[in-house]
């Protein structure tokens, strides 16, 4: 939001330390210059005009500044005698530090310069069609000598506010001007619109069907007359970056920066009726919107209508089915208050933000729309020769309330650390045009209607401290800091990422928000949460799986030929009611390679469990796994759940081919798992002495049905050898040759020990045929010879 002095100097007195005002009690300033920084320009009367005797395109001019008559030579070809013109003396110097010093062109003297807009700085856009290739001059004569910045309204300073989304309020001059009110002891000066009616009645009638509308005024205006809007209405409007268009909609944009009111202006002759419909779009229906561009609706939508088509997007734009043109004669004014929230969302979804847009989002002043209704009535009188229809017509649905607060006398003094006294307090509220009462040891207080940002007592806290002054806040160290840790949790978390960094894999930070219909490709944990305003449809719904940001990391590594990604992440995943700590690991081409070895170890299922099973036995987890095809992303044959303490916490998967391809990047495989029982299960650590005795290592292969998993078989032997099998391992898995049709064979390295004696061989093949006639009896296994 840009204050311009002109604007603000009709409200309040300007105090000259304003800046310093501004940055250290209101809002941090971004920027803060002077609107032009031409110097020495004053208004000139063009006496005479003639041609150059050596040139083709000069004129040599006489001109009245005032203090002198001055000889110029002048390039443009509109220049004329009689003209009031803009000149700059001998020493004025223009935008990008120009410098007008006195010359001769072509033999002819030349003491001054006369002014194009261009050359005062101003954008190409916003020079009238008239004067973008010569020199400006006025329609009505002008007193001479008279500083021309004051005539152009280009004087005095421009702010522009680093507006946070709290402080809607200082969307416009008035309200800049009550919060400087307030933080200086100053009073706002605002008189009551003067506007006359004629005796004609307003036809319009005001019909609300939505609660997306609190209440609406019309006007309704005649005999209006389309020309161009003075010069210190363009000069405001080009200084605050608003193109000047005609009066009717120059006067608009003219409120909209002064009270912060949007308005609208409609075409009343175009609008066909006179009814006037606020109501909820219809499902897909359809409008063709200023910009000439035909846009979609929603029932979210908020439109205005004439009772048989839509005439407005509400809060948004405009149609072009009733925009003001050139032959506009009669005008409705639209001033009204809209749900802020769902003007946003329409605002967003269609792409359209504009300065009116901005305002609803943040929530207007919906007391002062009646009072930027009149200011406009009263604007279009004098610059549009407006005629005003008897009365106002209006609608309410519903009125915007403050909440009141109630905060005990000595809540103030004691979270800010002062000693203000009660009268002083009170004379705080007053300067905020606060409403307080005071009850008991308490005060209830309800802030004005233009300040939607004050909800809770710490809003008045920082109000408080605000007009005190934060320099006058004494500063107290802190006598007992708090020492700092990790927490059981943290601790574990941080082990698994230094282990899985210390392994070659690199950590990512992925996006929470997805699209809706992604969200639950790779895991369904629930019903899905959608944020109400999202940043676009593609970042709408809580995500429910990590594995959707890491294969996106993946696509974007490998399609800057980064063939080898290995990664990981631990983040939240989402759902109703649900907020569950996740590890994902994706690995996707080589993961090592020996290039002098021509050995690479390209990452697959098993690869994959070697990492988690490595991972998590540091901590005393260990895991089963289970076949299943659940996840129609995942390959049907090469995913398994993954269990602990026999409950499915996460699932080890390769992409299935057509993911893969959907995707495009190489085979990768993935993991992701809860690690919510994980991390929380502070298990006790149990030392155990190393066994004096020595061990007994045998081999087993057996034959069964390729259907058999080798983690039923493991467990079984577990199961049967118990405490004397200290170690087991598979070490090969064959089919083929000398192997039966439908079957595999699975060897195993079996390792003993007793740590109370030692364990002779006659013991070990006790255990060993125990082993063997169980795995016979339940899985048919042969052993293999």
């Amino acid at each position: 939001m840009k204050i311009l002095e002109s604007m603000l100097k009709n409200l309040i007195e300007v105090p000259k330390d304003v800046f310093e005002i501004t940055n250290q009690k209101i809002i941090e300033v971004e920027s803060f210059d002077q609107i032009n920084t031409s110097t020495d320009l004053v208004i000139g009367h063009v006496l005479t005009c003639v041609d150059h005797p050596n040139s083709d395109h000069l004129h040599i001019t006489t001109v009245d500044i005032g203090t002198k008559i001055e000889q110029i030579v002048c390039g443009a070809d509109n220049v004329a005698q009689g003209q009031y013109v803009i000149v700059a003396q001998v020493g004025s110097v223009l935008p990008l530090d120009f410098k007008i010093k006195a010359t001769k062109i072509r033999g002819v003297e030349s003491h001054g310069m006369i002014c194009s807009l261009k050359e005062l700085g101003i954008e190409d856009k916003y020079i009238p069609e008239a004067f973008k290739d010569g020199i400006y001059y006025f329609d009505q004569p002008q007193e001479v000598g008279k500083p021309a910045l004051d005539v152009l309204s280009l004087n005095g300073f421009v702010m522009e506010l680093a507006l946070t989304p709290n402080r809607g309020d200082l969307l416009s001059h008035l309200g800049f001007a009550y919060d400087l009110a307030s933080m200086c002891g100053l009073k706002v000066n605002l008189p009551a619109p003067k506007v006359v009616e004629t005796k004609t009645k307003n036809p319009i009638e005001v019909h609300i069907e939505t609660y997306g509308c609190g209440r609406y005024y019309a006007r309704h205006l005649s005999n209006i007359q389309i020309k161009e809007s003075p010069w210190w209405l363009k000069s405001a409007l080009i200084a605050s970056d608003i193109k000047p268009i005609n009066n009717v909609v120059d006067i608009s944009n003219y409120v909209l920066l002064e009270y912060g009111t949007p308005l609208h202006m409609f075409d009343a002759l175009k609008v066909q009726t006179n009814h006037i419909i606020v109501r909820d779009a219809h499902p897909k229906e359809k409008v063709v919107t200023l910009d000439d561009e035909s846009r979609t609706l929603e029932e979210s939508d908020v439109v205005i209508t004439n009772g048989k088509e839509v005439i407005a997007v509400a809060g948004v734009m405009g149609l072009s089915n009733t925009m003001i043109d050139e032959h506009t004669t009669e005008v409705i004014i639209e001033a009204a208050y809209f749900d802020p929230k769902r003007i946003q969302k329409t605002s967003k979804r269609l792409g359209l933000r504009s300065d009116s847009s901005l305002r609803f989002e943040r929530g207007i002043d919906d007391e002062r729309v009646l009072l930027g209704l009149e200011r406009a009535t009263e604007l279009m009188i004098l610059f549009a020769d407006a005629k005003v229809s008897q009365g106002i017509s209006e609608a309410s649905r519903y009125e915007v309330n403050n909440p009141t607060i109630t905060i005990s006398k000595d809540y103030i003094n004691f979270a800010l650390g002062t000693e203000i006294k009660e009268v002083e307090l009170q004379s705080y509220f007053k300067a905020l045009n606060y409403d307080v009462k005071v009850v008991d040891q308490s005060y209830q207080i309800t802030a004005p209607s233009y300040r939607k940002d004050i909800l809770i007592d710490a809003d008045i806290l920082e109000e408080i401290a605000r007009i005190h002054g934060l320099n006058l806040i004494p500063l107290h160290a802190v006598d007992k800091p708090l020492l700092g840790k990790l927490s059981f949790k943290q601790k574990r978390i941080r082990a698994l990422r230094h282990a899985l960094a210390d392994i070659g894999l690199n950590e990512i930070i992925s996006y929470s928000l997805l699209k809706t219909d992604e969200v639950k490709r790779y895991h369904n944990l629930g019903e899905a949460v959608s944020v109400l305003m999202p940043l676009s449809e593609d970042m709408k719904t809580l995500r429910q799986s990590l594995i959707n940001g890491l294969l996106e990391t993946v696509k974007y590594n490998q399609s800057r030929q980064i063939e080898s990604v290995s990664i990981f992440e631990v983040g939240h995943v989402f759902a109703k009611d649900k907020e569950i700590t996740h590890l994902g690991i994706a690995l996707s081409g080589p993961w090592h390679e020996l290039p002098w070895k021509k050995e690479v170890i390209t990452p697959d299922f098993y690869v994959m469990k070697g990492i988690v099973d490595r991972l998590f036995q540091t901590i005393g987890a260990s895991f089963s796994y289970q076949t299943t095809s659940d996840i129609k992303s995942y390959h049907p044959y090469r995913q398994a759940h993954i269990l602990y303490q026999n409950q499915v916490i996460g699932t080890i998967a390769e992409l299935h081919p057509q993911e893969v391809k959907r995707l495009g990047i190489k085979p990768t495989v993935v993991l992701e798992l809860s690690l919510e029982k994980l991390i929380d299960d502070q298990k006790e650590l149990i030392y155990q002495g190393i066994s004096k005795y020595p061990s007994i290592s045998r081999d087993l292969a057996i034959v069964v049905g390729e259907e058999v998993p080798a983690g039923e078989l493991i467990d079984m032997i577990k199961q049967t050898a118990k405490k004397q099998l200290v170690d087991l391992e598979v070490f090969d898995v064959y089919q083929g040759s000398h192997i039966e049709t439908g079957k595999k064979s699975i060897a195993f390295s079996l390792v003993f020990n007793d740590t109370e004696k030692t364990l002779g061989s006659e013991d070990v093949d006790a255990l060993m045929k125990k082993i063997t006639n169980r795995l016979a009896f339940s899985y048919q296994a042969a052993i293999r010879s």
